[in-house]
């Protein structure tokens, strides 16, 4: 988990740099990916700007409506394969040096949604003692 802020932009791209981004937007193009990576934004902006986030996964099974977290995904361009899918790593840019402005908007725009998603979030408060969502049966 990294602390970072969304008014200093150079703390998300030093903890996901471009590298990570086309490596994982590679893994999410494969055709039958189970599991997508990403970030996950663990916290919402303090008054300062700064969140908790994390390099991540997450299974496209899994229902993320009522976690605690978002989580944001890197995505290629469909209309440039800027990647070799089949590869095995999927994270060797084939067409990236070609096109690298390409690429480099993608992980700018990246960033931005990552910024957006952390503003956005609406985070439920700490569970304390008395909390209505500890009421009732919970196993056992």
């Amino acid at each position: 988990m990294q602390s970072v802020n969304i008014d200093r932009r150079e703390t998300i791209e030093s903890y996901y740099p471009l590298d990570s981004f086309i490596h994982d937007a590679g893994m999410n193009a494969r055709g039958k990916a189970m599991v997508m990576h990403g970030l996950r934004i663990l916290s919402a902006p303090d008054a300062d700007g700064a969140f908790n986030l994390t390099k991540a996964q997450h299974n496209v099974a899994e229902d993320a409506h009522d976690q605690d977290s978002v989580f944001v995904y890197s995505v290629r361009d469909d209309d440039n394969a800027w990647f070799d899918k089949a590869e095995p790593d999927a994270a060797k840019a084939v067409h990236a040096k070609d096109n690298p402005t390409n690429v480099e908007g993608l992980y700018r725009d990246f960033i931005d949604r990552v910024i957006q998603a952390a503003r956005d979030a609406h985070f439920q408060p700490a569970i304390g003692r008395g909390e209505k969502r500890l009421e009732g049966f919970h196993g056992g």
